[in-house]
């Protein structure tokens, strides 16, 4: 009876300790950290220190993996996955800003080119 207590103990201790993949999410943080830049985010400050924020928490994440603490990987990744997040939408609505003045001045000129 000892014996299979035992056993099970093992079991669940080793099940309590197994490690987590840190793989799907730096994949996702490093897809985020990309579409920040496809967004332009490097163009607008605010945006572009989201990006560099990101970027460091991705190395961070990076030495973990290396150094075996995959569950500090994992909180970093998900860290810098959020940042990019933040500075995909921060450029995003920076160039939609200018977008739209620059519509705005280009119906000012058509109006005033019309005599409106």
């Amino acid at each position: 009876m000892r014996r299979i207590v035992a056993v099970i103990a093992l079991g669940a201790a080793a099940v309590g300790c197994s490690t987590v993949d840190p793989s799907p999410k730096l994949k996702a943080a490093t897809s985020a950290i990309d579409a920040a830049k496809a967004a332009g985010a490097a163009n607008v400050p605010a945006a572009n220190d989201l990006l560099a924020q990101a970027e460091k928490y991705l190395a961070n994440a990076q030495n973990l993996i290396k150094s075996g603490d995959n569950a500090a990987a994992i909180n970093q990744l998900s860290l810098a996955s959020a940042a990019a997040d933040d500075a995909k939408l921060t450029a995003t609505e920076a160039n939609n800003i200018a977008r739209s003045k620059e519509l705005d001045a280009q119906i000012a000129d058509l109006k005033a080119k019309l005599g409106k």
